[in-house]
């Protein structure tokens, strides 16, 4: 009979851990989860999902829609054809999550080009996606982040994007708009012209 309820007790005990231990493993790693799903859209040119996974601040406020989505990544990143994306390095910051790499030509795997961009990685489209935790809807991309830094490496400006109607961006380490203007000021002290 003891054995039983030694049984019993541990069980009790053990099961409850191992439930709160799985609830704490899968909320650390939402981030990778959701930043990964916007990769996978990006790739499939899926601006459906793209959207869904947009800070809501940024789809109500800062003019990232569908239209504006489809057209800056049609003019930027799309325009080499299929792309994958090729995630180096994640860093997740509590509420707020970045991953960086690079866009890979899907046939050839060999980096896509670019007209701008940092001087640690010349010529290469990199891949860089914010994600914030902080949402009503849980963890979600700085979409718009995302349009200026695909419009900066390939114009070195940010005018296709003013132009599909973005008005800022949502900065995820403070949840502050930074303008356009802003932003464009900030890739050009970080950035160089290849060609």
């Amino acid at each position: 009979m003891k054995s039983k309820a030694v049984w019993q007790i541990a069980i009790a005990i053990f099961i409850p851990i191992g439930v709160v231990g799985l609830y704490l493993h899968w909320k650390r790693t939402e981030p990778v989860r959701v930043i990964k799903a916007f990769v996978h859209a990006v790739e499939r040119q899926d601006v459906d999902t793209i959207y869904q996974l947009t800070i809501p601040q940024e789809r109500e406020k800062l003019g990232v829609t569908k239209e504006a989505i489809r057209f800056v990544l049609t003019t930027t990143l799309w325009r080499h054809g299929s792309v994958v994306g090729n995630i180096r390095g994640m860093e997740i910051h509590g509420y707020y999550a970045l991953a960086s790499g690079e866009w890979l030509d899907a046939e050839t795997k060999q980096p896509l080009p670019a007209n701008y961009g940092p001087v640690y990685n010349p010529g290469v489209m990199v891949l860089v996606i914010s994600a914030l935790g902080l949402t009503p809807e849980g963890w979600r991309v700085s979409t718009a982040r995302f349009l200026v830094g695909r419009d900066f490496q390939t114009f070195g400006n940010l005018n296709l994007c003013r132009k599909a109607g973005l008005k800022g961006v949502v900065e995820v380490k403070t949840g502050h708009v930074i303008s356009l203007s802003e932003m464009e000021r900030q890739l050009a002290l970080l950035s160089q012209r290849y060609k």
